[in-house]
């Protein structure tokens, strides 16, 4: 009996202490991406007086020229701000998911690659296990990233969405190996890249070949290149 109520007691402790590191680890992170916010946020909100001031001058000025020139190279700033608060708050919802988006966005954020995150379900109702779905993103991320960061528009849209009730992972980018075949890029080594071992989406196909509720599909249209995962 005395075994078995220290077998019990181990037991709990262990899992009082696992919730009390997954509890730690969200509030790092929680407080770095603030922290990252409040930081871009101020940059921003100090340089404002200056940005309205040169916005008059050219008003004033009735140069509309370069205002629009001005304007257009002030939207990235202002997209990226938006983008860390949307980061922000349902993402966190799920840490590991939320450490993968974050390090791909400070790595596409390098090669100046705007990417945007929809999410429009409850990162926890997910019908997979995090390992799988962190395995999934991160090498679909990083095969967005190899390829938009190519082109001359560095995009990169990401949504997580209920639809039939099916959860749906979306993923598109821009890319420039127009006429790729959707099929040869899940053989393995094959790749458009010569530094790279292209095995990344083989590696993806076997995953979802293990896993009967995930469905891959992709397309590549003429602006985008998609990754459409079904969790059922």
């Amino acid at each position: 009996m005395m075994k078995f109520i220290l077998f019990t007691t181990t037991v709990f402790m262990t899992v009082a202490i696992l919730a009390l590191k997954i509890t730690n680890f969200k509030q790092k992170l929680e407080i770095k991406n603030l922290t990252y916010v409040c930081d871009s946020t101020k940059t921003f909100r100090h340089d404002f007086n200056n940005i309205m001031q040169a916005i008059g001058g050219y008003i004033k000025t009735n140069n509309m020229y370069d205002l629009k020139i001005y304007y257009n190279n002030l939207v990235p700033e202002c997209f990226k701000i938006n983008s860390l608060y949307r980061f922000h708050s349902k993402l966190m919802e799920n840490a590991a998911i939320y450490s993968i988006i974050s390090n791909k966005y400070n790595v596409a954020e390098k090669y100046n690659i705007k990417m945007s995150l929809n999410i429009l379900l409850d990162l926890n109702s997910l019908k997979i296990d995090t390992y799988t779905i962190t395995r999934i993103l991160g090498i679909l991320l990083d095969n967005a990233i190899e390829a938009s960061k190519e082109c001359h528009q560095k995009i990169i849209n990401i949504c997580f969405q209920e639809f039939n009730n099916k959860q749906l992972l979306i993923i598109e980018n821009t890319y420039l190996s127009k006429g790729i075949s959707v099929k040869k890029i899940y053989q393995k080594h094959f790749t458009t890249k010569s530094n790279n071992s292209g095995l990344g989406l083989w590696k993806l196909s076997k995953i979802i070949d293990k896993n009967n509720n995930l469905k891959l599909y992709t397309t590549a249209e003429k602006e985008f290149f998609t990754q459409k995962l079904e969790i059922i």
